[in-house]
């Protein structure tokens, strides 16, 4: 019997006009952020009333312990306040997508309504990128990209920064020179491969610094805690290395403020893993791969806030070609001590002391 069929080349195509986006990791930096002094990226959006393109970021050193006694006057004997900043500059940050009426028309899904997506998306992973990045600059004003520093850069840093890098997990792998103190980063417990001991390490540096990174206070109980953001396979390895259940406990009932379900805690250290954090390549002993780990106190970024992202629609050639931006206009910074009266402070990360872990994969 003789069936009638459609003709191929006649039959309409339907596609299910639904999509989906690529995803990242939400910014793990959020919880983070704020306007107050005590947080790891301080917010100031002084630029959102107020012309100007750089916003000053204030810190204060303590006062010598030493107190004047007895009979002695205090009138001539003042202390000098030590009063720091360092200056974050905003720049417009923007990201377009434009499409011809007929592409809208001819696509299976909503492309406009996938551009508002994929472009809010992209919005936030800049912020968290931005985080990222800025978090391992080089530079006597910690305004140099690290994969743009020369060596020299990176040696002149790391001399700036004895107090406030590690390589591995041990402060005997320091060296003047940044390319040997990554060679000195193994793939094991006692030179590279970070766990309890690591930890310990970079705190006991932390507080002992000069000056001293100040450890974030949580809400309410006022506790104290430094937080180290850290890659994957460092997060695999810290994680490995906590034996007891008591240190391993998922922190859901802690503080929502600073800590998240995933969370590690030991030492009065929460370690937060990023799954965006950068490798550099071949860099450690027999050649690993080694990952930077940001271990963090207050005031680490300056987050310089001119206008926050927004969109913009433009229609060209006579309404045929529809575009969708983002646009926003800030800055994020390092924070240094700067412009101070200790010039030995000069050029030191205020908030943050950087190690390096070897980041080799299963």
């Amino acid at each position: 019997m003789a069936e009638t069929r459609a003709i191929d080349e006649l039959t309409p195509e339907i596609w299910d006009d639904q999509f989906t986006v690529e995803t990242y990791q939400k910014n793990p930096f959020a919880r983070y952020m704020g306007m107050g002094s005590s947080k790891i990226i301080r917010v100031k959006e002084d630029f959102a009333s107020k012309r100007g393109n750089g916003i000053s970021f204030e810190f204060l050193s303590q006062l010598d312990k030493t107190a004047i006694t007895g009979r002695t006057p205090l009138k001539g004997n003042e202390d000098v306040l030590g009063e720091y900043g360092d200056k974050v500059f905003w720049d417009r940050r923007k990201k377009g997508i434009a499409m011809h009426e007929i592409d809208e028309e001819l696509a299976a899904i909503d492309l406009r309504r996938g551009s508002r997506t994929v472009l809010r998306d992209w919005a936030d992973n800049d912020i968290k990128f931005q985080v990222i990045d800025r978090m391992l600059d080089v530079g006597a004003d910690l305004d140099v990209a690290y994969d743009d520093a020369d060596a020299s850069t990176k040696n002149a840093w790391t001399v700036t920064q004895a107090d406030r890098v590690l390589f591995g997990s041990s402060t005997a792998n320091y060296s003047a020179t940044h390319a040997s103190g990554l060679l000195n980063v193994n793939n094991t417990a006692d030179q590279g491969k970070y766990g309890k001991t690591a930890i310990g390490v970079m705190k006991r540096m932390a507080v002992l610094a000069n000056p001293r990174i100040t450890p974030v206070r949580t809400e309410g109980d006022d506790r104290e805690w430094f937080v180290a953001f850290v890659h994957p396979y460092t997060f695999r390895d810290i994680k490995a290395h906590l034996e007891s259940v008591r240190a391993q406990v998922q922190l859901v009932e802690q503080n929502e403020g600073i800590f998240s379900g995933g969370d590690l805690k030991y030492d009065g250290v929460v370690i937060h893993e990023v799954q965006d954090m950068p490798v550099i390549a071949g860099a450690g002993g027999s050649g690993i791969d080694l990952a930077p780990v940001y271990f963090c106190g207050q005031e680490a970024l300056g987050y310089g806030v001119k206008s926050r992202y927004k969109t913009r629609e433009d229609v060209d050639n006579y309404g045929e070609i529809k575009g969708l931006g983002m646009f926003a206009d800030f800055g994020i910074k390092k924070l240094a001590w700067r412009f101070g009266p200790n010039t030995a402070f000069h050029g030191k990360q205020r908030g943050v002391l950087t190690g390096f872990a070897s980041a080799v994969g299963d």
